[in-house]
């Protein structure tokens, strides 16, 4: 078995070798062992007496046959390990520029210093969430405790004027053209930055032998991408007219999940 894969690893190597180089070389060696074995029976017969010129330069002629084949054949895989090191390099510099990019697009519009605190965050949201879907909300209690929390989290620019407030219940959060125009664009910048990881980056690292993230999270990113906002049931900021509190609660839980699963790949890729 051991023979068999250093013999595989032999071919390997050899199809490796580019083919000019291949076919040089077979050249050279086929000389090379016909002008050894002409030397050795020439030296059984006696022949090389009074050429010492030609024994020199037949000789040194021989070993230029095997050395040149040898130095081309290691050369051309040094410089080939050099250029993978250096391809590899520059994926590596590009993936980790591109996943910070990633990261910095997420935050963009958060109090949150990383993904892994927005992901905190994205989680308490979630729980403050809760009672939403399984109490009814009355006197609106629940509703502004969870907005208080939320418009703390979510960190925009100032408002549009003075007398701007912020959201405090769902109804308002629909209304809300200025706030959905700044998170319209954030999602434009998050999606965009998923792209470029997903359609560049990441061939690029799989073409290098690099590591990437397993198929499944990355299949779940991708899902959480191509739901993010969808005016389909997931869009709180773009609700249907005549929706009713769960909807704006499902919808309102379909963000926060789908951010949560961006901050965890963001956070993955950054680790590997």
């Amino acid at each position: 078995m051991a023979q068999q894969t250093r013999i595989a690893r032999a071919r390997r190597w050899w199809r490796s070798t580019p083919r000019l180089i291949q076919r040089f070389s077979i050249i050279l060696l086929v000389i090379g062992a016909a002008l050894a074995s002409t030397g050795v029976w020439l030296d059984h017969t006696n022949w090389w007496e009074g050429h010492n010129f030609l024994i020199n330069l037949v000789s040194s002629f021989t070993s230029l046959c095997f050395g040149v084949p040898t130095a081309l054949l290691v050369l051309s895989h040094l410089g080939n390990a050099q250029a993978d090191a250096r391809q590899q390099q520059r994926a590596e510099n590009q993936a980790r520029s591109e996943i910070h990019e990633f990261q910095v697009a997420l935050t963009r519009i958060f109090n949150a210093a990383s993904t892994a605190e927005l992901a905190t965050k994205a989680r308490s949201l979630q729980t403050a969430l809760h009672p939403l879907r399984t109490l009814i909300d009355a006197d609106g209690a629940v509703t502004t405790s969870f907005f208080t929390l939320f418009n703390d989290v979510l960190q925009l620019e100032p408002g549009p004027s003075q007398t701007y407030r912020e959201p405090a219940s769902f109804a308002a959060l629909s209304r809300d053209r200025w706030q959905w125009r700044r998170i319209e664009t954030w999602h434009v910048r998050v999606e965009t930055q998923w792209r470029v990881l997903s359609d560049e980056v990441r061939p690029r690292m799989l073409e290098c032998h690099l590591p990437w993230i397993e198929r499944s999270p990355a299949n779940m990113a991708e899902l959480a991408v191509r739901r993010l906002l969808d005016e389909d049931r997931r869009n709180p900021w773009r609700l249907r007219e005549g929706f009713t509190d769960s909807d704006a609660v499902e919808a309102m839980g379909h963000f926060l999940g789908d951010l949560l699963v961006l901050c965890r790949t963001a956070e993955t890729l950054s680790s590997r």
